[in-house]
């Protein structure tokens, strides 16, 4: 059977976890998606293309660099721990009031993104070391809503050993019936 995906069911965001892994605790469930804003893409390796002087074409094809997987979206939620969250910078419960950063930086967040159930089966792409920066998107108007937004790219992380581990990956989990 094939595995088809379709849809956004959740996004979520943790601190990176030990040794390359996904993190098991921290995760922080991001509400209020925005239609449309949730984008993942896997730029193709790069090759590199080697040519001789006695024959006609290409001899050898090599693999060049490798950019990193990016994922993006926006939330209309602009809850303050969030924000401080994506953003960075300093959230006062009490005050309800956010600050961004003197010095803003580039954050790094595990990602974990579910999809909405298809044919029993949901899509769920883990990134355990996502460089991501985030911002505040669209227009102050009447019928819009203004956003925060992200967008990161997955990095290569490490194990115990220092040796590279998966930058980024999915399975299809079970989801039961709704009765």
């Amino acid at each position: 059977m094939s595995q088809a995906v379709t849809g956004v069911k959740s996004v979520e965001l943790a601190p990176m976890g030990l040794n390359g892994a996904m993190p098991t605790t921290g995760w922080v469930k991001i509400v209020d998606i925005e239609d449309d804003s949730v984008s993942f893409t896997v730029p193709p390796l790069e090759t590199l293309k080697f040519r001789v002087e006695e024959k006609g074409g290409v001899r050898f094809v090599l693999p060049g660099e490798t950019e990193g997987a990016t994922f993006a979206f926006k939330s209309l939620d602009l809850a303050g721990a969030k924000a401080k969250l994506l953003l960075g910078g300093d959230w006062d419960d009490v005050e309800q009031e956010y600050n961004y950063p003197a010095n803003p930086d580039v954050l790094y967040l595990a990602v974990r993104l579910t999809s909405n159930a298809f044919q029993g089966k949901a899509f769920q792409l883990s990134i355990p070391a996502a460089a991501g920066t985030a911002g505040v998107a669209n227009n102050f108007t009447k019928k819009g809503f203004i956003a925060l937004s992200y967008s990161g790219e997955a990095t290569t992380p490490a194990d115990a050993l220092g040796e590279a581990v998966s930058p980024w990956g999915y399975k299809f989990i079970d989801v039961p019936a709704i009765p």
